[in-house]
């Protein structure tokens, strides 16, 4: 899974995934030295383990905290279905490349360029950030069942009014699903959700799936 091709209406992947042979979601990541964010994931995995009680303002109120804490309760939904057995068809995602997806989630979060907003004023200016739209599209894609979204970007000048925009979504899906079709809905879902809660002008929503995962249910556990 080294080259993984784009699903897209003339395109078909050369090699079909295999279960078991994780990609490695935060390979090429400079996560090292990057500013991560002042709470770590083992802070934001006990403050689900208590079910986020006490409140947390520092995690419930940061919206990059709040877009890892999210990501993280998607996984760990994943990690509770994919069970690791002598019975099992491939091994449940290995711990580092859980660990991978969050790197690119807390890389994703922060708070980068500001999309424009048209503002009812003249006077104020609204904006979205790009990491909350990259935290919807990572949200979206993990809608559809048996999808985990492992990293997504937005090319072009996105502080510009109008400027088409590139969208890329690289996904896991479960084994033994039609990839086509999935890529296919996960590509409506994140185009809805864009065209819903932005005005990006999307020129073009490229879905690759990277990586295949195994559902615990379809191996009988």
């Amino acid at each position: 899974m080294s080259d993984p091709t784009p699903f897209s209406p003339a395109a078909q992947p050369d090699e079909s995934p295999v279960a078991g042979r994780a990609a490695e979601p935060g390979a090429g990541v400079d996560v090292e030295g990057a500013d991560t964010g002042s709470v770590s994931i083992e802070r934001l995995a006990d403050y689900l383990d208590a079910g986020r009680e006490p409140y947390d303002p520092l995690i419930e109120d940061d919206p990059e905290c709040l877009a890892q804490l999210l990501a993280l309760e998607r996984l760990r939904a994943l990690s509770s279905a994919l069970v690791a057995d002598d019975v099992a068809a491939a091994p449940a995602p290995d711990p580092s490349w859980i660990a991978g997806v969050m790197d690119r989630v807390r890389l994703e979060s922060r708070t980068g360029r500001d999309i424009p907003l048209a503002s009812p004023d003249a006077r104020s200016t609204l904006h979205i950030t790009e990491g909350a739209v990259r935290s919807l599209v990572r949200e979206a894609g993990d809608s559809v069942p048996g999808v985990v979204v492992i990293s997504c970007g937005l090319a072009g000048d996105v502080g510009v009014v109008d400027a088409p925009i590139r969208v890329d979504v690289a996904v896991s899906v479960v084994y033994g699903a039609d990839l086509r079709g999935v890529a296919e809905l996960v590509r409506e879902t994140v185009s809805e959700a864009l065209a819903r809660q932005t005005e990006i002008v999307v020129e073009s929503l490229d879905v690759t799936v990277r990586d295949v995962h195994l559902d615990a249910r379809e191996a009988g556990l």
